[in-house]
This record gives C-alpha cells, sequence and structure tokens, in this order.
C-alpha cells in the first residue's frame, strides 16, 4: 500500500510521531500538575527554605497586591513541581527519540540522561547554594547605607526561580557535549581548538543572565560554565577512545 501510495505513507508515518509527541507532552503535563499540587500543598515549608539565602538581609517580605502573595505562592509550587517531574520528562525525551537508536546507542541515550538529571540537580544546588546568596548579598547590601530593603516576595520568587533554573542549566553543558560528540556531529578536536571563542561566549552569556553586573558575580557563573565545558571535552575524549 506504501509502495502505491508513498505520500500517504509519509502523511501517516509523520501523523503517528505528533500523536506519540502529543502523548508525551500530556504524561508530563500531567506529573508536571500532581507535583505541582503536591508541592502547593507544602508550601509554608517550601517557603522556609526558599527564605533562608535572604534571611541574613530581609526579615519579612511584603506583597504590594492583593494577588502577588497567592501567585508567588504558585510560582513556588510549580517551580518545584517540575524539579520533581524532571525524571519523567526526561524519561518521555528518551521514550520518544530511542526507537531511532540501535540498541548500544539507546542505552547510553538512557545514561545520558540520567546523567542529565544528576547535573540538573547540582545545577539547583549550586545557584541555591551559591550563586543566589552572592548575588543577594551584593544586591541588598548595595545601598544598606541610605535605604532599608523591603522585598515583594513575588519579585524575590521571580528572582529565586530564574536563578535556579539558570544553575539547573548551566550544568547541563557537558552532556549536550557528549551527546554530539557521541552522535558524530563534532569532535573533540574542534572543541579544543574553539576554547578561546567558547570562553569568550560564556562570558557574554554568564554576563547576560547574571542578575548584577559587577565582575564577582559574573565570574561565579562563568567559572562553573568553562569547567563544564572542559569536562563535556574530557567525557568526549573518552567517547572518541572507546569507539576506536
Amino acid at each position: 500500500m506504501d509502495g502505491l501510495y508513498p505520500d500517504e505513507g509519509k502523511r501517516l508515518d509523520v501523523i503517528g510521531h505528533l500523536e506519540e509527541i502529543r502523548k508525551r507532552i500530556l504524561i508530563s503535563l500531567i506529573f508536571i500538575s500532581v507535583s505541582t499540587i503536591a508541592a502547593f500543598y507544602f508550601g509554608g515549608m517550601l517557603f522556609e527554605i526558599v527564605k533562608l539565602p535572604v534571611k541574613d538581609y530581609v526579615k519579612d517580605f511584603v506583597f504590594i497586591s492583593p494577588t502577588e502573595a497567592f501567585t508567588a505562592y504558585f510560582k513556588l509550587s510549580l517551580l518545584a513541581g517540575f524539579s520533581l517531574s524532571f525524571p519523567v520528562i526526561l524519561y518521555q525525551v528518551w521514550a520518544f527519540i530511542a526507537p531511532a537508536f540501535s540498541g548500544k546507542m539507546k542505552m547510553r541515550l538512557g545514561l545520558w540522561l540520567m546523567l542529565s538529571f544528576l547535573l540538573f540537580m547540582a545545577g539547583i544546588l549550586f545557584a541555591y547554594f551559591l550563586a543566589v546568596p552572592a548575588a543577594l548579598r551584593f544586591l541588598l547590601s548595595f545601598g544598606s547605607e541610605i535605604s532599608v530593603p523591603m522585598i515583594s516576595i513575588g519579585k524575590y520568587i521571580s528572582f529565586f526561580g530564574a536563578m535556579i533554573l539558570i544553575g539547573g542549566i548551566v550544568f547541563e553543558i557537558p552532556i549536550v557535549i557528549s551527546i554530539v560528540v557521541d552522535m558524530g556531529f563534532i569532535d573533540t578536536k574542534t572543541l579544543r581548538s574553539k576554547r578561546a571563542l567558547a570562553f569568550i561566549m560564556i562570558l557574554a552569556l554568564a554576563a547576560a543572565i547574571t542578575p548584577t553586573q559587577d565582575i564577582m558575580n559574573m565570574m561565579i557563573f562563568a567559572v562553573p560554565m568553562y569547567l563544564l565545558y572542559e569536562i563535556g571535552i574530557l567525557l568526549g575524549v573518552l567517547i572518541e577512545i572507546r569507539r576506536k
């Protein structure tokens, strides 16, 4: 039938892939929704954890609109729900793309995705314990001699959530490099030859994502990003050695 009607076969194949994508997205959204509801129930405890990096500078938060506190509560719950659902999201990605690869490559993709989750969590911890306190220390002490900081709960949660997600995403650099090397899209010789360009791009990216403009806070992100780039090259070298 596909030989007689090739366009029809291709159309059905595309529809099948779109249905599979819809299914995977729906499963991910369900897990995120359930996790967000569960996190909303424990919102008070989450707020106490989130307030720890700023406890030395702000004693009490304020809200300046009737809906701000609820919105902040929901944003924090959504952030926690997404983080808890991240393993499920990664599995859905793997389940969608795995059939296109052979058995060994399928197993390696599964390994990369597991490492991706571990690095995502490491990025969250890095942002929570180092990046967020450093940024807050600079921002809130900048005008402390002439004013008293009164932080809106909504603004703080937005700032905190952005820093946490940036930390998690940045720590995925070695995984991205390893996967593209493993699939043969690029080799480590090229990556090594582009170190200077990579360093400049990392500085520019760190300057863009850092909420402060001072060099110290920018380097808090830039240095780990470059180290992660070098780790990615090292993993790529190991992949190439195993391949040979």
